[in-house]
């Protein structure tokens, strides 16, 4: 059974417009998807494809509109709705996230050591000397000195930040664990540092992830398997080598080919478009259109073992 099953989840968000007119726009758009036990998965896509507010949803940070997010067996959202508070608080206590900002995410007023410890005090455990050994314990874990215990976060480059933010994380054993976008913001060779800490979290303490990138080399170093999004919706989802050498849907297509090169400036790798009202949301850029795409939007559909895509090219495959 899955550690995390999400199923046709939607998440809206109310906008105020021009003359305090309010509308309605969806940020995701009837996801599902799945996460094993220590299994990472890759969930990659555009700024704006609704990657961040799908990885909050799925840990209740923010209340999607419809849909179920089953967690271990329990649907939290009707554990949320009915208030079983036993429920949710074993939700809070196995679920984490990693978010992007190293910066913004550690509050500047308390040193390391509180940081880390926090999450074990709210949940519980008071003895102070086992606190200071598990926190002692984590920073070694995440390749941290022991004096770090002692200083504040202002202290440490945006590298040592994150690895204090994957610290607090840890600290009350989660199963799972939402990264999102937690390597982007830093240099080239500090990701790799941190990619390969993921990397050996994972194979020590045997979590799972939500591993949230806009980048798909960064997502198939981490993932087992990978989710391809746009402005809401899951547009492939494979087995991470068979994504990448035998990619599908014309997103997928486009994203592989965007490295920048030499030749071509990164902002001439993918051209925008106005999001369609009705079909599929990425006709009014995809070369491979058909007529269908222009007034009716493909589900996702297994085209082969573990590998789906929604794209009506595939649909009679």
């Amino acid at each position: 059974m899955p550690l995390l099953t999400i199923r046709d989840l939607k998440v809206s968000y109310s906008v105020r417009g021009l003359f305090r007119n309010r509308s309605e726009t969806t940020a995701v758009d009837g996801v599902s998807l799945f996460v094993g036990e220590h299994e990472a998965l890759g969930l990659v896509g555009e700024s704006g494809s609704g990657k961040s507010t799908l990885g909050r949803a799925a840990l209740l940070l923010i209340k999607p509109r419809q849909g179920s997010i089953v967690f271990d067996g329990v649907d939290m959202l009707d554990a949320a709705d009915h208030r079983n508070t036993s429920a949710i608080r074993k939700f809070r206590r196995e679920a984490q996230i990693v978010f992007q900002d190293p910066y913004g995410s550690l509050n500047p007023r308390m040193k390391v050591g509180r940081i880390i410890a926090d999450p074990l005090y709210v949940h519980g455990i008071k003895d102070r000397r086992l606190v200071k050994d598990k926190v002692l314990k984590l920073l070694d874990l995440v390749g941290l000195p022991a004096s770090a215990y002692d200083k504040y976060p202002f202290s440490f480059s945006g590298g040592q930040r994150q690895r204090i933010s994957i610290a607090r994380a840890l600290s009350i054993g989660p199963r799972f664990i939402v990264a999102d976008e937690p390597v982007s913001s830093l240099d080239i060779s500090i990701q790799a540092q941190l990619l390969n800490l993921f990397r050996e979290i994972q194979e020590k303490e045997g979590v799972s992830y939500l591993f949230i990138s806009h980048d798909l080399r960064t997502v198939a170093f981490i993932a087992q398997r990978i989710a391809v999004m746009y402005l809401g919706r899951i547009m492939e989802l494979a087995p991470k080598t068979e994504l990448i050498t035998r990619p599908l849907h014309p997103y997928t297509r486009l994203l592989l080919s965007s490295v920048p090169s030499k030749d071509r400036h990164p902002s001439e790798q993918r051209e925008q478009a106005d999001v369609p009202v009705t079909g599929c949301v990425f006709y009014p850029r995809c070369a491979s259109a058909l007529d269908i795409c222009r007034e009716t939007s493909p589900r996702l559909r297994e085209v082969s073992p573990g590998h789906e895509v929604a794209c009506f090219l595939y649909e009679n495959k």
